[in-house]
């Protein structure tokens, strides 16, 4: 993130190294560009200063639809006034309006914009820093997206978005801005009295848990099921939300361990729907080829504390063995807890049908037949009856049913 600052003396050289830090799960990534602001002020007299970075890549600069140059981009010929500044990448854009106050001769305020511009509006983050003189005692004025991020000030919390405070002197100072399930806004600012220092942020929400497992008992689906809405409302946004997280940030994959290599070969989310490695849609059986030799998949669903895939989700992998893409295990039934430790299995499927054997809380059968209540198991290589479902739960490669 970016440091906006403001500079005030006509003997020394003004400089300033404007940070940008970006927390990646745990680990940070700094960002250094600015170097020496200002060493002569002469001739700045009306003008402004704009400072532009991006993350991952590089993108154009425009200020009120003409291209000024290319990221990073630091310019003293800003028109004061509102200005249109707009970010383009070859996939992305984001575009703002800021108002720029005119530099004087001894005084320069620069406007810093700050953008990882990601692959949507949900999945992207940053924020914009410039100063303003509002009549008022306040010196720093916080917006964010989500509302409701923990201000952190010097390690001290102070107050959530939207934060307003006249009590901050002069000075540099530490900022973090953070919220549950979005990646931790932590930058450095300086804020300087009579002027107020506004920040607007944008968080990036984790696509991913902090490590993904795979379902107990399967052999390649893994379950990067989560709770925000945001992030799941969208479901091929999300995907590729994920991807580009697994490509800049690095993905911690149970048995893999953190990485930026692409991790999964195909995800297949809670509508059913079916992606390939590159987060494009796979809706023929044409398209189902691109899978042929697809390995590792991942779940894509609503709630974290789920143990089981949505019936879309079970059909869509019941697709993909169908197409001869990837081998669907059979179907297990686990004996679940009963009053007496054991269950009987029967000849025919109703409660009168001859007891053949009892199975044993706990134990684990393939799944031959089913029926209204029943489940008809393989007890043995010269064995199958009939068991009530009330008591048995399924799964397919491991995956609860």
């Amino acid at each position: 993130m970016a440091v906006s600052t403001i500079s005030s003396d006509d003997k020394k050289p003004l400089s300033t190294a404007l940070i940008y830090f970006l927390g990646i799960l745990g680990v940070g990534l700094v960002v250094f560009f600015g170097g020496e602001l200002l060493r002569n002020l002469s001739g700045l007299s009306n003008k402004a200063v704009l400072n532009v970075v991006v993350q991952n890549g590089k993108a154009e600069v425009m200020v009120n639809n003409t291209k000024v140059g290319e990221t990073p981009f630091e310019s003293k010929e800003i028109k004061p006034g509102s200005n249109t500044i707009a970010i383009r990448s070859d996939t992305r854009q984001y575009q703002t309006e800021i108002k720029f106050l005119p530099s004087k001769k001894d005084t320069v305020y620069t406007v810093s914009i700050a953008r990882d511009l990601g692959v949507s509006d949900t999945f992207s983050s940053g924020q914009d820093m410039w100063f303003d003189k509002d009549g008022s005692d306040n010196t720093l004025r916080i917006v964010s997206e989500p509302s409701g991020a923990k201000v952190i000030i010097d390690n001290s919390e102070v107050g959530t978005t939207p934060f307003t405070s006249s009590a901050i002197s002069n000075g540099s100072y530490s900022l973090k801005l953070i919220y549950p399930g979005y990646e931790t806004g932590d930058m450095r600012i300086n804020v300087q009295s009579e002027y107020v220092l506004n920040i607007s942020a944008k968080l990036f929400p984790y696509p991913v848990v902090q490590e993904i497992k795979m379902f107990e008992g399967s052999n390649n689906l893994y379950n990067i099921s989560i709770d925000n809405p945001n992030v799941t409302a969208d479901t091929q946004a999300w995907v590729k939300g994920i991807i580009y997280w697994n490509d800049t940030r690095g993905l911690n994959v149970q048995g893999v361990g953190m990485n930026k290599d692409r991790v999964f070969d195909y995800f297949i989310d809670y509508k059913g729907g079916i992606y390939d490695k590159d987060g494009n849609l796979l809706a023929s059986q044409e398209d189902l080829k691109k899978l042929t030799n697809a390995n590792r998949g991942a779940y894509l669903g609503t709630s974290s504390e789920a143990t089981g895939i949505t019936e879309e989700a079970r059909k869509a992998l019941e697709l993909l063995g169908d197409s001869g893409i990837k081998p669907v295990e059979e179907e297990i039934a686990k004996i679940k807890t009963t009053p007496l430790g054991w269950l009987r299995v029967r000849k025919s499927p109703d409660l009168n049908g001859e007891e053949l054997t009892k199975v044993n809380t706990g134990e684990t059968y393939d799944v031959l037949e089913k029926a209204s209540g029943w489940i008809k198991i393989k007890v043995s290589e010269t064995l199958e009856g009939w068991v009530s479902d009330t008591y048995v739960e399924l799964s397919k490669g491991g995956v609860p049913l």
